[in-house]
């Protein structure tokens, strides 16, 4: 009897070290499993929130980068013409952004330099051939009020110019589209917000009744060139030709004073809003509101486009068009005229 009772206790030992090793291993499962829960709770926290963010900062990154080495350049083209600067100057352009190791490429900018006009400019009027394909700059002083016998000498010039462009297409950041043309940096995002990230050296100025007009003319020269690739890319500017002119002498009257004269400057762009807020705000803030007598501001949008405002944006930059601001009875004017030779630096950085 003794014997029985010994086997059946025995028994019972071994059905409940059983059901406690069970237990354990459930128990262990569902750790596993929370545990795993949790790691990809946060690991999609981290690829929907996190990185985007990560990137975002990259991409914000670039974006500064590479206004900030078109606005060198630019400044470093002014310096060469203005103040008869070092020959050749170099800015590298930073073009790809950092990464997110795993989890996200690097974005890859473009930078292209191409040439500005196709077709030319007709012979009898002067305006591009082809329209909306063309980056150029014109400008020209002609007689205004003066009389009978008054002296006149009028300035005209007008020449097609290439242009530099540097798209960066932005995943998480806003995409923008960036141009160094007619001496000017300008940005767009979306084709539609448009800014000056730096003027040109262009002014409209009236003081105790004296109205004068200062502008630049650059033209960039070079055979077309595109890049695309990670690292950087140095652009190198050589200056050619400088020289300036102005209005002293060309405009006078029968008794050899000065007279007034027009100033027509025509800008064939592709960020045309950015460029008209620049010549509406600047002319406006100097002479007042617009008339036959002081200024006006037109441009060639045809019927499919809405105008540009101070508020309103709805060109596209994929096509020049161009702005014709001409201001009446100036005083005094003065135009800078450049050449530049715009060239890729062989190889990346």
């Amino acid at each position: 009897m003794g014997e029985g009772s010994r086997a059946r206790s025995r028994s019972g030992f071994r059905r409940s070290r059983r059901l406690r090793a069970s237990r354990r291993g459930v128990v262990a499962v569902i750790g596993t499993l929370l545990a795993l829960l949790v790691f990809f709770a946060l690991f999609g926290v981290f690829i929907t929130q996190y990185v985007p963010l990560w990137m975002e900062d990259n991409e914000s990154l670039l974006s500064s980068q590479v206004q900030g080495s078109l606005a060198l350049l630019k400044s470093g083209v002014d310096d060469q013409y203005l103040f008869g600067g070092i020959q050749t100057y170099s800015v590298p352009f930073t073009l790809s952004s950092a990464s997110v190791p795993l989890f996200a490429q690097p974005t890859v900018a473009t930078l292209a330099y191409l040439t500005g006009c196709s077709g030319g400019f007709n012979a009898t009027t002067g305006a591009p051939v082809h329209a909306g394909a063309c980056d150029y700059e014109a400008v020209s002083y002609t007689s205004g009020p003066g009389g009978s016998g008054s002296q006149s000498h009028p300035y005209s010039w007008n020449v097609a110019t290439n242009y530099l462009e540097v798209v960066v297409p932005n995943r998480y950041f806003t995409p923008g589209t960036y141009f160094f043309e007619n001496d000017g940096v300008t940005a767009a995002q979306n084709g539609f917000q448009q800014w000056m990230v730096v003027a040109p050296p262009l002014n409209v100025t009236k003081s105790q009744g004296t109205v004068s007009v200062m502008s630049s003319q650059v033209v960039l020269l070079g055979s077309p060139s595109t890049f695309t690739a990670g690292g950087s890319k140095e652009v190198t500017s050589t200056l050619l030709t400088n020289s300036s002119v102005s209005s002293a002498n060309r405009f006078l009257t029968a008794a050899g004073a000065a007279r007034t004269f027009n100033v027509t400057l025509t800008l064939g762009v592709h960020e045309v809003c950015a460029w008209y807020n620049l010549l509406y705000n600047m002319t406006y803030a100097a002479l007042g509101p617009a008339s036959s007598s002081t200024w006006n501001l037109t441009g060639s949008w045809s019927p499919s486009y809405t105008a540009p405002s101070t508020t309103v944006c709805e060109q596209s930059i994929s096509s020049s068009l161009d702005l014709t601001l001409k201001v009446f009875n100036v005083n005094y004017a003065s135009s800078f005229v450049a050449q530049d030779q715009v060239s890729f630096n062989v190889g990346g950085l």
